[in-house]
């Protein structure tokens, strides 16, 4: 096991822990019934730290509470959307509602993902886990996490995301972050309608 596998399998490890120590608490709270930041869709745009911006359409279906579906299709260089440079996947989770906290709730997800990617003269196949946690407060929403990928035919990487999303009002949201994704990091901005 190499040293990032490393990291991020003791951050999984500690995070399941802080759920498993306040699962019971929420629940005998009341956790809401639910939650706008995982039944969505939006458009999102990343500006690359290689020079390259990409343009993605990404979704969230909260099936069951608390499980959840989610989606993405990625283009990269958004000025030709035909283009063959493009990554898609899905995802399947779980959240948990962990304490009212301040504002509006702190909430914890984990999911796995698998896609594709077409890196333009290679393509792979991959696999991945993610952790996230979020804050609520008021129109505001605090969130971070990180996560790892496992590319078939292009080795592994450790990934990370965190931003700031405001909600208009109950349906529409827009956001700002950074997040480390296959195409490299940079910034991102995005706006979503929540259902």
């Amino acid at each position: 096991m190499n040293l990032r596998s490393g990291v991020v399998t003791g951050l999984i490890v500690l995070g399941s822990s802080v759920v498993c120590m306040n699962a019971a608490m929420a629940q005998q709270s009341g956790s809401p019934q639910t939650v706008p930041a995982y039944d969505y869709i939006g458009l999102q745009l990343n500006d690359h730290d290689q020079g390259d911006d990409s343009l993605s359409v990404h979704g969230s279906y909260t099936f069951q509470n608390p499980f959840f579906v989610n989606g993405y299709y990625r283009n990269l260089d958004s000025d030709n959307f035909g283009s063959n440079r493009h990554s898609y996947g899905v995802g399947f989770g779980r959240y948990w509602w962990l304490d009212n906290g301040i504002g509006n709730g702190l909430w914890f997800d984990v999911q796995g993902r698998l896609g594709r990617i077409d890196f333009g003269q290679a393509d792979t196949n991959f696999w991945g886990v993610d952790a996230n946690l979020r804050q609520r407060i008021d129109q505001f929403e605090i969130y971070g996490g990180i996560g790892y990928r496992d590319y078939t035919d292009a080795g592994d990487d450790t990934v990370y995301q965190f931003g700031l999303d405001y909600y208009l009002n109950s349906d529409f949201s827009v956001g700002v972050g950074y997040e480390d994704s296959e195409f490299g990091d940079g910034l991102k901005i995005k706006a979503s309608y929540h259902f």
